[in-house]
Parts: C-alpha cells; sequence; structure tokens
C-alpha cells in the first residue's frame, strides 16, 4: 500500500504540472458550463428580438391565385390572440415575383400561398389518405394483428374532403426559423379568419347558445418546462463529460506508459522495489483523478448554477434538481470514469509509442462515445434492455433523473452493468499490463527491422481507420449526387479495393496468401449453400429484436433505406450485379482478405472473426444495419478461418444479399414481410448445421495461430 501511494503521489506531482490535463480536467469544466449559460441567453434573446422584428415576405400562386390573395389580405387583418400583450405583431410583406418556389428555396422569399385547383386538393387529399393507411398497415403488422372488418369499415367512413371547397397550402422551409415562423403565424391568422366566419354562419342562423359553450377544450402541457430541459440537458451531459473524460485522461495514459517507453524510463522505474501490480494501479488511479475531477466539477456546476441558481437560465437549461438528484449523478458518472481510465491505460499499453497511442486512440473514442449518445435515439426507455448495456444505460439513466423520473431500481442496474464492465476491464488492464510484452518495449524491434509484411499486422488497423474515414467522407460529399450504382463502384472499387492494392503493394505482402485465393474442401459449398439463407433469417430476427428492445428504429426509415437502395427503374440484373456480385466479391477481398490476414496475426480465431465482423458492421454506418451485417461479417470471417479460403466466403456474400433484395424489389415476398420467431430456430438450426460441416472438413488458415492458448 505503501509503494502504490508513493507511486500515485508521483504521478498526481506529474499530472499537476502537466498544463493540458489541467485545463481539460479543471479548467475547461469550470468555464464551459457557465460560459454556455450566457452563450444561450444571449442567443436566444437576439434570435426572438430578430424573430419578432423581421418583416416576412410572401408571395400567392396557384389555380385560384386571385382568391388566395384575397383570404391572406383578410386574415392578416384578424387578430390571432386578441388580449395577449406578451406576443409581438408579425409584419407581412406581399411580393409578386416570377419563381417563387425558387426563391423560397433560395432563402429570399419566407413563404409561398398556393391557392389549390380542385384536382390538386384532390390529389392532395388522396396522397395523404393513402400513407396514413400504409402507416396503420405497417403498426398492424408490427403488432402482428390481421385486418378486421370494424377497422375497414370505421376507415371507409371517414369523411373524405369536398374537392369544391377553395384550399390553401403553405409552402415553406422547414430549415429556416423564420420560414417555420413565418408558416406559423401565417396559419394563426387564416385559423382566426376560420373561426370568426364560421362564427358569423351561426350567429346568423341563430345559434341559441354562445359559440364559446360549444365543446370547449383547454390544453396543458403535462411536460413542465423543467421536465423539458432536463430531457435536453440530458441529452447532451454525458456525451459531453465523456469527451472531457477521454481528452485529458488520454494525456496522462498516454504519458503514463507509451510515452515512457518511448522515452525509456518505464525500464527504470521497473528496477525499483514497487511491484508491477502497484505501477499498473497507481497510473490507473492517476487517470481515474482526471475522470472524477471531470465528474465532479460538472455536478458541482449543476448545483451551483441549476439549483443555487448564480445565473439566470435560459429555457433550455432551467432544470429541476435536488441533492438526491446530484447524488445519484455522481454515482452513475463513477463507473463511467473508471471504464474510461481502464481502456486509456490498456490502449497505452498496447501501443508502442506516443504516437501510435494517438493513431489507436480514435476507435476507442468512438467505442467509448456512441453508447453514451442513447439517450437523444428515439423510443429509448430506461425500462429496457438498454440499462444492461454499458455506459448506454448510464447515458438514458442520467436523462432520466434529469426530467426527474428517478426509476431507482433501473438506475441503479445501468450503474450495476457499467460497474461490471468497468471493473472486468480494469481488472483484465492490470492483468496485461503486468506482463513484460506489452509494459516493456524491449520484445517490440523485431518487426521494426524486418519491416515489411512482418510490420503489416501493426498497422492494419490504422489502415482501415482511414478507410472508414475515406468512406464516410465520399458519402458525405457524393452519397446525395450519386446513384446507387456509382456510389457502389466509389465505395468498393475506390475505396476497399484501392485501399486493398495500396495495403498489398507497400507491405509487399503475398497476393494468395493476404486474400486467402486457394480452393477450399468440396464439402465447404454445401455448407454454404445451406447457411447463407439460416444465417440471413437469423440475422434479421437479431435485427428485429434490437430495434424492438434496445435501439428502436422507425420503421418508415427502414422502408425509405430499401427504396433509395434498388430505385424505382433498376434492372433485375443490374440489382444482382450492383448489390449482389459486387458486394460479395470486392468486399470480401478486403475484409475477410486484406483485414483478416492482418488481425488474424494478432489474435486468436475467435477474436479475429468478432473483430473483422465488428469492423465489417461499422462500414455499414446506419444504426439499424450495424447489427445485421456486423453477425454477417462474424460469419463470414469464421467461415474464411475455417476453409482457409475466400471463395466460400465470396458465394455466401452473394447468396445473402441476393436473398434479402431480389425476392422483395420482385414482388416475390411483400416489403412488410417480418421474420417470426420459429422461423429464426429453424435458421438457428440450419446455421449450426452449416458450421459443423466446416468444423468437420476444416483446412488450415494460413499463419492462423491457435484456436486455444497454451495449457488450455
Amino acid at each position: 500500500m505503501s509503494a502504490w501511494g508513493t507511486l500515485f503521489r508521483y504521478e498526481i506531482r506529474m499530472l499537476l504540472r502537466d498544463t493540458r490535463t489541467i485545463l481539460i480536467a479543471v479548467v475547461a469544466p469550470l468555464v464551459i458550463f457557465p460560459v454556455m449559460i450566457v452563450i444561450t441567453n444571449i442567443v436566444e434573446e437576439r434570435d426572438q428580438r430578430r424573430l419578432e422584428e423581421a418583416t416576412y415576405s410572401y408571395a400567392v400562386t396557384g389555380a385560384r391565385a386571385a382568391w388566395a390573395d384575397s383570404v391572406i389580405v383578410a386574415a392578416l387583418l384578424v387578430d390571432p390572440a386578441p388580449g395577449d400583450t406578451t406576443r409581438a405583431p408579425v409584419r407581412f410583406e406581399r411580393r409578386t415575383v416570377g419563381n417563387p418556389d425558387s426563391l423560397l428555396a433560395a432563402g429570399e422569399l419566407s413563404l409561398v400561398v398556393v391557392g389549390l385547383s380542385d384536382t390538386e386538393w384532390r390529389s392532395l387529399q388522396e396522397e395523404r389518405k393513402a400513407r396514413a393507411d400504409s402507416v396503420r398497415e405497417a403498426r398492424r403488422a408490427e403488432r402482428g394483428q390481421a385486418a378486421d372488418d370494424e377497422e375497414d369499415e370505421a376507415r371507409e367512413a371517414e369523411p373524405d374532403f369536398d374537392p369544391m371547397i377553395p384550399a390553401l397550402q403553405l409552402k415553406y422551409r422547414g430549415r429556416s426559423d423564420f420560414s417555420r415562423t413565418a408558416r406559423t403565424r401565417m396559419q394563426e391568422h387564416l385559423t382566426a379568419l376560420r373561426t370568426q366566419q364560421r362564427d358569423s354562419i351561426y350567429r346568423a342562423a341563430g345559434f341559441p347558445v354562445a359559440l364559446s359553450a360549444v365543446a370547449s377544450v383547454e390544453d396543458e402541457n403535462v411536460a413542465t418546462a423543467a421536465r423539458e430541459a432536463g430531457a435536453f440537458l440530458g441529452v447532451a451531459l454525458t456525451p459531453f463529460l465523456i469527451l472531457l473524460m477521454l481528452t485529458g485522461g488520454s494525456i496522462v495514459a498516454a504519458d503514463a506508459i507509451a510515452g515512457e517507453k518511448e522515452r525509456g524510463t518505464l525500464e527504470t522505474l521497473l528496477t525499483t522495489a514497487a511491484r508491477r501490480t502497484d505501477i499498473v494501479r497507481a497510473k490507473m488511479s492517476a487517470v481515474i483523478v482526471v475522470g472524477l475531477s471531470v465528474a465532479v466539477i460538472n455536478v458541482a456546476n449543476l448545483l451551483v448554477y441549476l439549483v443555487l441558481g448564480i445565473l439566470e437560465l435560459p429555457t433550455s437549461l432551467d432544470v429541476s434538481l435536488g441533492v438526491l438528484d446530484l447524488g445519484l449523478l455522481l454515482l452513475l458518472f463513477f463507473p463511467v470514469t473508471v471504464l474510461v481510465a481502464a481502456a486509456l491505460l490498456l490502449l497505452s499499453g498496447i501501443a508502442k509509442s506516443y504516437k501510435e497511442f494517438q493513431i489507436y486512440f480514435f476507435p476507442i473514442f468512438l467505442v467509448l462515445l456512441v453508447p453514451s449518445m442513447a439517450a437523444g435515439l428515439p423510443g429509448i426507455e430506461l425500462r429496457s434492455v438498454v440499462a444492461l448495456i454499458p455506459v448506454a444505460g448510464v447515458a438514458v439513466a442520467v436523462r432520466e433523473v434529469l426530467v426527474g423520473a428517478r426509476d431507482l431500481p433501473f438506475v441503479l442496474l445501468a450503474f450495476a452493468s457499467t460497474a461490471a464492465a468497468a471493473f472486468v476491464l480494469a481488472g483484465r488492464t492490470e492483468k496485461a499490463l503486468s506482463t513484460e510484452r506489452l509494459i516493456s518495449a524491449s520484445e517490440l524491434e523485431q518487426a521494426d527491422l524486418t519491416g515489411g509484411a512482418a510490420l503489416f499486422p501493426r498497422h492494419v488497423f490504422r489502415w482501415f481507420l482511414g478507410l472508414w474515414v475515406t468512406f464516410f467522407l465520399a458519402s458525405l460529399w457524393f452519397g446525395g449526387s450519386l446513384d446507387i450504382r456509382w456510389q457502389l463502384v466509389v465505395n468498393l472499387v475506390v475505396v476497399f479495393m484501392g485501399g486493398a492494392a495500396l495495403m498489398v503493394r507497400l507491405y509487399g505482402l503475398d497476393v494468395r496468401e493476404t486474400f486467402a485465393l486457394r480452393m477450399p474442401h468440396p464439402a465447404a459449398w454445401p455448407a454454404v449453400i445451406l447457411g447463407a439463407p439460416s444465417a440471413l433469417v437469423v440475422g434479421v430476427g437479431l435485427a428485429e429484436l434490437v430495434n424492438r428492445y434496445v435501439f428502436p428504429v422507425p420503421r418508415q426509415m427502414i422502408e425509405n433505406f430499401g427504396q433509395s437502395l434498388v430505385g424505382p427503374d433498376l434492372p433485375l440484373w443490374q440489382i444482382i450485379f450492383f448489390l449482389a456480385v459486387m458486394p460479395g466479391v470486392l468486399e470480401e477481398l478486403a475484409f475477410r482478405g486484406v483485414l483478416l490476414h492482418g488481425v488474424s496475426r494478432k489474435l486468436r480465431p475467435v477474436a479475429t472473426a468478432l473483430v473483422v465482423g465488428g469492423i465489417f458492421g461499422m462500414f455499414h454506418v446506419s444504426l439499424f444495419r450495424i447489427v445485421p451485417t456486423g453477425f454477417l461479417g462474424v460469419v463470414l470471417a469464421a467461415t474464411t478461418l475455417l476453409t482457409g479460403s475466400v471463395f466460400p466466403a465470396m458465394l455466401w456474400h452473394f447468396l445473402n444479399n441476393a436473398i434479402a433484395i431480389v425476392p422483395v424489389t420482385q414482388g416475390w415476398v411483400s416489403g412488410d414481410f417480418t421474420v417470426e420467431p420459429w422461423m429464426t430456430g429453424v435458421g438457428a438450426v440450419g446455421l449450426a448445421a452449416s458450421f459443423a460441416i466446416l468444423w468437420v472438413t476444416r483446412r488450415p488458415y494460413p499463419g492462423l495461430r491457435p484456436w486455444r492458448a497454451p495449457g488450455r
């Protein structure tokens, strides 16, 4: 204990001398929150003033433009909120222009009022009814309910809109505050005019009672301003704290081991009487101190600014908190701090230098930061499987605490799941860093001296990180301007195969060995034919479970993705070639070829399959695709390892995509088809049988490490 205390005090003294750490761990949390409050107040006041002082320009167009113009003129003379002195009047200015739609898109008009013809009005109503029917059918399919006569009769009984009644349409830009405000205020004036005209008709007909007494409705927002502010802050707080923990802790962790390796001072420390576990625990404690400093200072900020009210809060931050809430927040952040510290210190031990630590930092950054954003996903509740997911459960629990919903059993469950992950990772880190291979640089020179192919396994992750960034940027730059065929050409041919060819050339890799271009055992082919549809069913069932219980994704989003994937006019041969053949060949050469070749030299087979599958899933960046594609990536990696060849994985990948896409696009299977639980069970049996065949007839993958560690 005395050795640990001495080393810990030394680490803290070194930490206090590091200006970067003090700025990130202490100064930034102290300054950012009050600065954010002040800036938010200024921005809210400025935006409100701009919206109130603006003059909103509009144009009138359409088949009934003259009638629409007269309605707008009459509506603007009606006060939509009589007696309300808190609302500033809005000024509208009519403009006569030649092409109002283009000016609206360019931001030169705030609003376009369209006087619709009978045909246009009927068409809009039919489209609206069709969308409503589609949503109704999708919800009924999700619930597993069949259509019933009463529901169909109720739908038929819905009143149709009379196309002979003149109608207006308001066009606006949803991304513009000015255009949205213009639409809202114009709608208020139009509603007030319609109410006034309707009431005058009733009064003229001698309506027997006061109109205000008929069907009087009062609304009440049960979500108070404090709860809405808590929901806003709850989404942002956990990612913000983890961001500060990662940036501040990475400085300490990188210098603690990787930096000392580079300077050659770690060997000197190892010659002292201190045990290796004391050294590791002292360094981990120093990183934990940085994370705890971030958490404690930010919870203190919440106490000072939100509870004590030192500054006037903007509406978006006016949260109601108590002492118990602050205590729960601090409790929830503690295991997150330990988890971050253990991950950073383990990364520092794996890295051979400070520069290599910085290269590997980004994947750890994503792995820890992405789950912290779970509270911002629609439909995520703490009373679900998410409470069992480390970091994600804490993020949702923090949001629940900030909105005043203290569900203590599930808050403690979220704490326990993250604490368990932190405990396991801390133990693994201590054990790993107690070995000579990781904590010392004495055995790291062979690959550096040999270079070439021997150095590739060390660099494979940074290469695929670069490919991921390139792939992501290419999707942002070209995704909206290219159709699916050219997108696949850019992604598969230019990014994946271009990157794979560059790695092979720069490191002098053997092409046949790297891409696993050898024939498998003949029994592999029937195993693949059996396994491909089985794995597809299991993957879809797994994705539906995740979508239902962990990360709900609106079904409309999935349907829109499917429609954008194939396009309305893509012929069958192009669907098969671009969406099945090209991915089946080119993605396999990149992921089960080059990536698998490099990773298999670093990890054992099971870990290799999981890592290669996980990276493959991350390249399919849509949230609802990561789980099924990650599962497919693991299956394909395991197939390549067992057969020693990439060709079975190519056939498996081709069959998977063809079976998933072709029947739906050709109308052979309904678009709302769902996988029943019994289908998943049958698929699991088929997948197990397929891998049983592959295991019995397995051929060694070249250079593969043993399946088990020696002595097990």
